[in-house]
């Protein structure tokens, strides 16, 4: 069964996007965060379900506060016990790893399993493959313009599930402007609306796009928010 995680996620959300994918969409607004979660409990048994995943897990953690971290973990830790207990599957950003990590318990019942990148010259081939793919079922034809993979490689920091989202994206783009090919430009369009990037700062449009710094104080955003986090969640 697939849970599409809500962003931000908050126990009650989560718990209520669970039930409605069970079937059950009439739940009493008075319900607290963990009678919520004994009703998941009780419906995932009563179906039969063992094996739940979660998509867009990472915005299980998104808000920042160590309680509500803390009480996310210790939710995945009372899945995983008793007689009832499940197989949660979490997808979502590498930082999955990092916050399961914060709970040692949480940590040891979890398998990571971490894409290859993406490699430029390597996988060319068979992501140009993948876009003709696509092209066919939207009844498009692909314009092979230079650089192309190479450039949607960089775009999407060597990470398969970008590369998709942005290659569906595009032909997204193609399909509204009523073209019939999907061209290096529908790239840059879709591209620059999910990155909210400045147009000569495009990684499809620039001659020099390899030299783009894509995360610029990303990186030191992310680590001084996970070190806050793990410090806080290890007091409680």
């Amino acid at each position: 069964m697939r849970i599409q995680v809500p962003s931000p996620a908050t126990l009650k959300s989560l718990g209520r996007e669970v039930l409605t994918a069970t079937g059950l969409t009439e739940v009493s607004m008075r319900l607290t965060a963990w009678e919520l979660w004994r009703l998941v409990r009780h419906r995932l048994a009563l179906l039969g379900i063992v094996v739940p995943w979660f998509d867009e897990a990472h915005d299980m953690f998104l808000s920042g506060s160590a309680r509500e971290i803390d009480d996310m973990l210790k939710m995945l830790k009372s899945l995983m016990q008793n007689d009832s207990a499940i197989i949660p599957i979490l997808s979502g950003t590498e930082r999955l790893s990092e916050i399961t990590s914060y709970d040692p318990q949480v940590n040891r019942r979890f398998t990571k399993v971490v894409p290859s990148p993406l490699v430029a010259g390597k996988d060319n081939s068979d992501l140009l493959g993948l876009i003709e793919s696509f092209c066919d079922v939207a009844e498009l034809k692909l314009s092979r313009e230079r650089d192309l993979t190479d450039r949607l490689i960089f775009a999407s920091r060597q990470r398969f599930g970008r590369a998709v989202e942005t290659i569906l994206d595009a032909i997204e783009c193609a399909k509204e402007e009523g073209s019939s090919v999907l061209l290096q430009m529908h790239f840059a369009e879709a591209w620059g609306m999910r990155e909210g990037c400045d147009w000569n700062k495009n990684v499809f449009v620039t001659e020099d796009w390899a030299s783009l710094d894509l995360d610029a104080g990303a990186e030191e955003f992310e680590a001084r928010r996970s070190e806050r986090q793990a410090r806080q969640v290890s007091k409680r």
